[in-house]
């Protein structure tokens, strides 16, 4: 018992002090951890350990660490569970997972704060603002870190002054505020001296040695980072080392030593891939391929920098990928709250109406009493009265949307069954007839391979009508989704140029697809292949017999224009001006009396606008249309593009 007890006192004190934490034998706390019971000072000393190593081996912190958020969570120990996930966050923020960090963080911050911890509460604001510089939200960020100095000050905590006041010179420079950042990085280094924490004594060096950097002063900052690579080594700071070495090759560099810069470099990039550090492995790739070309050395140049250019890519990846996820992170949190501000006013309402009861309980008490009551109880009903109008009015209002919607989908039901009543009743009725009169006998071979050509026909027809309609019912009814990804077009095209082989054979029309074997577009897959569909049938459509379609693609800008062509009957200008208008939506009957529903043009323009496109009409009546829309490229592919193959159908 007398050594349990003397061991949790250590332990507590070590936590308390940060500066003797760093020295403490990683192997040894661990050999105390496992003669130590699942208990509250088993916490203890697993977030020490965490905390002590979380700069050298990252992945067994983290291990720690969230064995320690476990155990403390099942102990129900909040001061255990703000500590563990103070450190996750921290040792998610060095690995880049800025958004995971963010949360954590924010997490640790409520409950450091529900406990009154002031010291953590520092350490997760120090987070929070790290996170913040890493979105380049430098004001947000520095506000943070003063902050932390300011809990830091109140609980006399020199090491987490002295961070904080770092951290916000660092910020400074980051924002080319050279002066202002010199300023706190001379106090930030006093601070780290009066600690006598070389941790912090180590960050304050390379940030005046930074400034020396931005000032021109290289020898002297080469002195700073020298003083830095020793102290790294002394605590065994992997992050501090590398991050201090690229600096070192920086300045080498500079000053003219490629050699040395190099050699710097060269051993920074296995210790950094090791670490898996990969903000510095990109920075000091980057160096050495500008070494190399400065030097002549253009082979290695071009090596190094595709090693630059892959890790960069994937950083920036997941840079992307954490901006996005952090944004919803503050997004949710922002809801989370909004939700606990209304819970906490429907609360209150339902205070104030029990209240109100109360009150008309009490009216009986007495005459005197009655009537300062029912004064006082007519002004608190005129406000309640006041308060369920506007209620009633906002109710109101909602209703009238709903009504709106209701008309407006009634619109659509009655568009769709006058477009099925008036296009689809005739083909229906013609195969009824046709049925009919072959059950009573009365049509020869002939007469009957004849009307089933006409019905045929009909019936293709009613399936192109069919399926736009189902689409522009959804779409309606349902609102318009778009799954965009990357894809080949010409693909796309052949697979529809198929599907209209027959008809373009008896009407003798040749399709022509000169779309690029290689081009990749990022679009919606069932979009892209009802437009393509859409614009061949009507190409078709009014295509004269013997006729031609060219499907033709072009880079303008940042787009592809995609453009389908034929050399049918044209349009006048009247009927161009309605295309792509639902209030002006017409139909005319094809070369060979083809009919449609008229939808497919909206449609087409509809889902190219959805993807991101704009499409438009070219005609002159008796020479032909041309319908051009335009796609996004694949980013992601770097092609030269070879001559355009030819698709034919004669």
């Amino acid at each position: 018992m007398l050594y349990r007890s003397l061991l949790l006192w250590i332990t507590l004190a070590l936590q308390a002090v940060p500066a003797v934490a760093q020295r403490i034998d990683p192997d040894s706390l661990l050999n105390l951890i496992n003669t130590t019971q699942s208990d509250t000072m088993r916490v203890w000393q697993l977030n020490l350990l965490a905390t002590t190593i979380r700069e050298q081996d990252s992945k067994h912190a983290l291990k720690y660490a969230e064995e320690a958020r476990d155990l403390a969570l099942l102990l129900n120990y909040k001061r255990g569970q703000c500590n563990a996930l103070e450190n996750i966050g921290w040792i998610y923020y060095r690995r880049g997972e800025f958004s995971e960090a963010f949360e954590l963080s924010a997490d640790a911050l409520k409950l450091a704060e529900a406990i009154d911890d002031k010291m953590l509460a520092a350490k997760c604001h120090n987070t929070i603002a790290a996170v913040r510089i890493e979105q380049k939200q430098y004001s947000e960020g520095i506000a943070d870190f003063k902050i932390a100095y300011e809990i830091s000050r109140e609980i006399n905590d020199l090491p987490a002054m002295a961070r904080s006041i770092n951290n916000i010179a660092f910020c400074f420079l980051q924002n080319e505020q050279i002066d202002s950042a010199n300023f706190y990085a001379k106090q930030a280094l006093a601070l780290s001296k009066q600690a006598n924490t070389r941790y912090l004594l180590g960050f304050a060096l390379r940030t005046l040695g930074d400034i020396d950097m931005a000032e021109g002063r290289y020898q002297d900052a080469l002195l700073k980072f020298n003083e830095v690579i020793g102290i790294a080594t002394e605590l065994r700071n992997i992050f501090l080392q590398v991050s201090t070495n690229h600096r070192i090759g920086k300045a080498h560099y500079v000053l003219g030593k490629y050699t040395q810069a190099l050699n710097t470099l060269i051993a920074n990039l296995d210790v950094a891939r090791k670490y898996g550090f990969k903000s510095e492995l990109e920075r000091s790739l980057k160096l050495i391929a500008e070494i190399h070309a400065s030097a002549g050395e253009l082979h290695r140049a071009y090596d190094y920098q595709g090693q630059y250019l892959s890790v960069h890519d994937s950083l920036q990846e997941q840079r992307n990928n954490e901006k996005n996820a952090l944004l919803q992170a503050r997004f949710d949190s922002e809801i989370k709250e909004a939700r606990i501000e209304l819970l906490t006013k429907e609360a209150q309402l339902k205070q104030e109406e029990i209240n109100s009861q109360r009150l008309w309980m009490y009216f009986s008490i007495g005459c005197l009493t009655l009537m300062m009551i029912l004064a006082f109880v007519l002004l608190y009903s005129n406000r309640l009265k006041k308060k369920a109008n506007d209620e009633l009015a906002s109710k109101n209002e909602e209703i009238a949307e709903q009504a709106a919607q209701l008309k407006s989908i009634n619109t659509t039901k009655d568009k769709l069954f006058s477009i099925i009543s008036h296009d689809l009743r005739s083909p229906l009725a013609s195969l009824r007839g046709l049925v009919t009169v072959m059950g009573l006998g009365g049509l020869s071979k002939d007469e009957f391979i004849e009307s089933s050509r006409k019905l045929r026909k009909n019936l293709d027809s009613v399936q192109g009508d069919l399926d736009n309609l189902l689409v522009w019912a959804q779409s309606q009814l349902n609102g318009l989704q778009s799954n965009p990804v990357a894809m080949r077009l010409r693909p796309v095209i052949e697979e529809k140029i198929d599907l209209f082989s027959e008809v373009a054979h008896q009407k003798d029309i040749t399709i022509l697809n000169e779309v690029d074997e290689s081009l990749s577009i990022v679009a919606d897959r069932n979009h892209m292949g009802l437009v393509i569909r859409n614009l061949l049938a009507n190409a078709i459509k009014f295509n004269r017999p013997g006729g031609l379609i060219r499907i033709s693609e072009k880079r303008v800008g940042d787009f592809f224009e995609i453009s389908v062509t034929d050399s049918g009957i044209g349009m006048t200008p009247n009927d161009l001006g309605r295309l792509f208008n639902a209030a002006t939506h017409f139909t005319n009957p094809g070369t060979h009396q083809e009919k449609g529903a008229g939808i497919g043009l909206l449609l087409t323009k509809e889902f190219i606008e959805k993807d991101g496109g704009m499409i438009w009409a070219k005609s002159e009546l008796g020479n032909g249309s041309s319908f051009t829309f335009t796609v996004r490229p694949d980013v992601k592919q770097h092609r030269s593009m070879p001559h355009a193959a030819h698709s034919l159908i004669p």
